[in-house]
This record gives structure tokens, sequence and C-alpha cells, in this order.
């Protein structure tokens, strides 16, 4: 199942109660006001000294990441390692201060190294400082004209295809490093058949790079752990306690340099900014990424602000810019850090800013001995967690257009033509959209209230049954007096509840004591074959659901779905097919993807699970970390479901045999007198979020 797009989309006060939304007298006065009341928001917050000691906590533990990271990301992009120190410094407090997004942690990215390092060679530091000053204008000239909002159109395929391609270019970097030989990849796989390269190989620097990447992937569960640095911290040490002639960082300026402005010939003004401008327009882009991950990470927070934060982004460029730093971005790894660290202000960024500074001033001597096979250790997990080569195939099996949009950033990024490539991945994508309108709706920004939306990969057409439309009668009355439409092969136990607009497939099962309740939050669909055991309770907030295919559910049921006793269902939901919800389970408020397995007593609220994952017995799941630590469900717990749906199956066909025996006593009407079944879309109108309120 392709992931579903969350919105967090808060609701106003006006449209809560169906009120009519003014017109806005001034789009940039209504940005400014609610940048500036976020802003202000947030600096209260800090000042308040309500969560220092949690700040505090998060603020070192992200240094501690950040901190290698910078470093090995300098070198990575030619330029001298008190570089990336300097930009994560300087870029990360400008950036907590002005940004729109209180958690996000600024600083180096490896999605910027690429074209970094084809500014330095071509440019020298200076250039790459300069291209810092353009890329801090781009990122104002992006905020002032209100174009934060249009980061959500920007295609997930050539992004994807984008940072795989940086991905790959890490790994033909750093592999050499690693190797401690000079060789690209490239001659190296030329030369694979013949061993004698073996020689030049450096294994000191072999083991300290693989050292510091199986520590850094074997800790990865432990989010607060900082690996990087521990790793290199040991490496380090053993390397210059046991004399290895290794190849190392080298001596680094004990002192911050002064601001300056950097001086680039007239002639190259115009090349370099040819650079720079298509890379402030990728910092801005992945910045803003970083700062819708971060909101979902936190859904009870405040959601960030996107052109305040990209003003503070272009604020953090320009600064760097003038200390002679390289282009910065927000981060995914370091903001997601800082969030599981248990940060709650602005403050915890700061003070990682802080203590970089810190670290440049008293620590350069020792940071001077890190070898560099330790960075580039580091590196190889960076790039290998940056390819997505599961995304290219799940494009090629369903939108072969998007692949190729995949494949056309992918190439573009790797040959050194990207603005190429992604102009190319664009059309590609602009192309498959024309292709298909249908599936535009998946990316579109949702009304107050709507927890999902998804296309027709995640769920079948619904099957068309008879019904009669629902009388218009406003209010809750309306949800209770609505029609439930009942396939002719299901069955609903005449001690179950079922009450309002709820739609039953082919062969569903509702059983005994079980309540279907559809009165607040309407309507519902349970798909064919799904049954619902004794106590299960279903039911949804108000004006809260997920869009299938252009429709709006509080609650949707895939086919084959087993919701076990006394379990719970509370919309807005989605089930997907082939699931299995176990004895006295709760989900909440999530999106659940096609063949899992919900454990006994398993409580699922407001997370998206993918395609096959199993929730184990008791287990909590309401972060997206808790989603990423899912195990796979196995074929015996799809048997398991299978075989449940096949005997309650075969239980409402008892139950509808039994029933039709009693039946049959009863006279049947003329034909005459019964009247024809609606068709379906006549018939059935499932009204629009929030149109339903009192």
């Amino acid at each position: 199942m392709s992931k579903p797009t969350i919105l967090a989309a808060p609701t106003t006060k006006a449209r809560a109660f169906g009120a009519k939304a003014k017109a806005k007298p001034s789009l940039y006065r209504d940005a400014i006001t609610g940048a500036r009341a976020q802003w202000i928001a947030d600096a209260r917050e800090v000042f308040s000294g309500k969560h220092l000691g949690a700040d505090i906590l998060s603020g070192i533990t992200v240094a501690a990441v950040a901190l290698p990271l910078n470093l090995a990301l300098a070198v990575a992009s030619g330029l001298p390692p008190l570089a990336g120190m300097i930009s994560g410094a300087f870029g990360g407090i400008a950036a907590s201060i002005m940004g729109g997004s209180a958690l996000q942690v600024t600083g180096p990215a490896a999605a910027l190294s690429v074209m970094v390092l084809a500014i330095a060679r071509e440019f020298g530091t200076s250039g790459v400082a300069a291209a810092c000053l353009i890329v801090g204008l781009t990122q104002w000239a992006l905020s002032l004209s209100l174009s934060g909002k249009l980061s959500k159109h920007f295609p997930e395929s050539v992004l994807a295809g984008f940072t795989t391609g940086v991905g790959l270019k890490l790994l033909d970097a750093q592999i050499p490093e690693l190797l401690g030989f000079n060789y690209r990849v490239f001659e190296l796989a030329q030369m694979l058949h013949r061993p004698h390269w073996l020689r030049e190989v450096s294994w000191v620097a072999v083991v300290a790079g693989l050292s510091v990447a199986m520590l850094v992937t074997g800790t990865a569960k432990y989010k607060r752990f900082p690996a990087a640095i521990v790793g290199i911290s040991i490496v380090t040490f053993v390397s210059v306690y046991v004399g290895w002639n290794i190849e190392r960082i080298g001596a680094l300026p004990t002192q911050l340099p002064s601001p300056s402005l950097p001086r680039i010939p007239a002639d190259k003004l115009l090349p370099l900014a040819l650079k720079a401008v298509p890379l402030g327009v990728l910092a801005a882009i992945e910045s803003l990424l970083a700062a819708r991950a971060v909101d979902r990470m936190l859904p009870q927070n405040r959601p960030h602000d996107p052109n305040l934060e990209l003003l503070g982004q272009g604020a953090a460029n320009l600064v760097v810019g003038f200390f002679g730093g390289m282009p910065v971005s927000g981060v995914v790894v370091r903001s997601g850090v800082n969030v599981q660290s248990g940060a709650k202000t602005r403050f915890s960024s700061f003070l990682h800013g802080v203590l970089l500074i810190l670290a440049v001033l008293f620590l350069s001597r020792h940071l001077s001995l890190v070898p560099l096979s330790a960075l580039a250790g580091l590196l190889c997990v960076v790039g290998l967690r940056l390819l997505e080569p599961s995304v290219f195939f799940e494009l090629a099996q369903k939108h072969r257009l998007e692949a190729l949009a995949f494949v056309a950033a992918l190439v573009g990024t790797v040959t050194g033509h990207l603005m190429i490539g992604l102009v190319a991945g664009g059309v590609l994508h602009a192309l498959h959209r024309y292709l298909n309108p249908h599936e535009g709706e998946a990316a579109k920004e949702r009304e107050p209230g709507l927890r999902a939306v998804l296309d027709k990969d995640q769920v079948d057409a619904r099957k068309h049954h008879p019904e009669a439309h629902p009388e218009r009668v406003p209010g809750w009355l309306r949800h209770i007096r609505g029609a439930s439409h009942i396939a002719s092969t299901a069955y609903v136990h005449e001690k179950a509840t079922l009450i309002g607009r709820v739609v039953l497939g082919e062969h569903v099962h509702v059983a005994a004591g079980s309540s279907v309740r559809a009165d607040e939050g309407t309507p519902f669909f349970l798909g064919d074959n799904t049954n619902v055991q004794d106590g299960v309770v279903i039911h949804a907030l108000k004006d809260k659901h997920v869009m299938v295919r252009g429709e709006a559910w509080a609650v949707y049921v895939g086919r084959n779905v087993s919701i076990a006793h006394d379990a719970l269902v509370h919309g807005p939901c989605y089930i997907g097919d082939d699931t299995f919800i176990g004895f006295k389970a709760v989900v909440h408020d999530s999106v659940v993807g096609k063949g899992c397995f919900i454990g006994i007593g398993a409580v699922v609220v407001g997370v998206e699970i993918p395609d096959g994952k199993r929730v184990p017995h008791g287990m909590i799941v309401d972060t997206a970390d808790a989603v990423d630590r899912l195990p796979d469900a196995e074929h015996a717990h799809h048997e398991f479901n299978e075989d449940v749906v096949e005997v309650n199956r075969g239980l409402a066909l008892a139950y509808q045999a039994a029933g039709g025996e009693i039946a049959a006593e009863a006279p049947l009407k003329p034909r005459a007198e019964r009247k024809p079944p609606k068709p379906w879309d006549e018939a059935w109108n499932p009204s629009r979020p929030g149109k339903d309120s009192f």
C-alpha cells in the first residue's frame, strides 16, 4: 500500500460550526500576522523555562549526533572540516531563532553535498561561501512570495530519484576513503577480476570505517544513543593509542573566523548564480519536507509555518556565508533525534549550535586526530539510507511514467546534470498526472477534519447495493435516521446494533452484541467477507473522515477483515484488506495497511501502519518511531485471519439459512407492490466533511 497523505489541517472555529469563511482582506497581512503570532508563542514558551531540562538534554544529544556529520559532510563536499562546524553552529542558531518550525534542526545536509562539491571544485571555498549568500537570498525571495505551501506539490518520485542519486554519489566518493586508496568505484569495478588492488588497501582504514558503520547500524533502534560520535571517538582513541598510520582530518583552527564578504571575480558571478539558485530551491524544499516530517512526529504541536521557515533558512544561509561556511538546510535525521530526545521548544536547537561553537573553540586539537576513514564509514551508512530502490520498483509496477521520472532525476544527479534531471522528472510527473487526473485527489489539501486520502491503489471500488436515499433531516437526527445498506448475502444478528449510514458488503457478518454506530461520525463501510465479532464497537468522531477514491468515510474497513471480540475501531479510520484486529484491541484515528495483524489488547492511535506489519500483543503504537519498529506479519498470521474469515462467512450463511426457513412461512408481497431498488450512484451520496454538523 502506498503511503497515504496525512495533513494536519487545524479546524478553524468558523468552519467547526459550519460558518462561512470570510474573504481575507490581505494575503500578506494574514501571513505576517500568523507568522508573528507563532513566533511570539514559541518565544514565550522558551522564556517560560518550563521545559529547560528536557531542552538541555535534547540539545546535547543533537550536538553529539551533528558534530561528526558536519565534519564528514564538509570533507565530502571538498571543503575544510571547519566549514561544516561553522555551518552547523551559526546556521543552526539563526534558523532556531527565526525559523517557522520550533523543533527543526538546521545544518549541512547529505542531499546538498553533491551540488556543493561541484561548486567547490569550480569556484573554491570562497565560491561556496558566496553561494550561501545566493541560497539565502533565493530562500528569502521564496518566503516573501509566499511559496512555502507549494512544497507539498513537489513530486515524490522525483524527490526519491534525487535522494537515491545523492546516495550513490556519496558511496562513490566515500568507498575509496573507506578502503584507504585513490581509485574510484568505477575503476574498482573494472579491477575486481584482478586481486592485485587488494595490496593497496589500507586495512587499518577499513577496520576504522567498518567499526563506525557497524556501531551506527547496530544501535539504530536506540534513537537517543549518539552512536556516531561514540564510534568515531573510540576509533580515534584506538588509532592514536596503537599508533596506526592512517590519514586524519589534520590541524583545525582554534578560533572562529571573522565575518567578511566573500570575494568572487565579476565574470564568475553569473555562472555561480546559475548553480546556486537551484541549490537554494533544493535546500528550501528539503527544509520544508523535513519540517513536515517533524509535524507528523508530534501532531499535537503547532504545525510549522512554511513561509516563516523559509525566512529562517534564508537567514541561516546568509549568516553562514559571511563566516565562510557551506549551505545548510533543515535535516530530518537531526530533527528526528531532537524530537525523540524529548525537545519541547526552540531552545534545544539553539543550544545545539552553541555547543558546536564550543567544540570548535576547545576541542579542535582532538578533532584533528579523527581518521578520515571513520568519517567515510559514517557517510557510507548515510548514503545507503538515502537509497530508495523499493520506491522505484513500486512505481515500476503501478505507475510507469513516475518510475521514469525517478530514473530521470537519479541519472541527472549521478551524471552532474541535476537541473536537467529534475526538469525531465517534473515533466514526466506532469504527464502522468495529465493522463491520470483521478489520482490527483490524493495530493489535494483536504478540508478540516479529513484524516487521510486514499486512491484506487489502496482500495477496491465499493460494491453497488440497492438502498433508499436518507431523509433530509438536519443534525444528529439525520445521522440516526440515515439508512443502512446491506448486501443480500450479509448478515446482521438481531441482537447486534446497526445505526445510521452503514454499508455492508457481500458476506459481511455482524455478530450478536456488537455495535456499529454511525450516529456521530458517519458514514461507515465494511467490505466483502469482513466479520465483526461479539462485543465489537465501531464508532467515529464528528466531522472526521478518510477520503477513499473521492468519497468521505468516517470508518472504512476493507475486504476479508476480522475484528475480534471486544475490539474497538474508532474513526477516523482506514483498515486495509486481509487485516486481523485482535481481542480487546483499539484502533483510533489511524490508517492500517493491507495484511496487517493487530495483536490482543494492542492500541493503535494516530499513526499509519504500512502493509504487512504486525503489532504484538499489548503493544501501544502511537508514534512514527513505534511504527518503524514493528515486525512483519508472518505467514501463520495471514493463515489465521483467512481461517477466521472463512469460519464467519460460513456462520453468516448458516444464520441466513436459519432465518430463511422462518421467513419462508410469511407471505410474499405481489411484485407490483414491491418498489424497485434505486441504482447506487443515484441513491447513495456520502456527505462532504463538515456538512452534517448542527
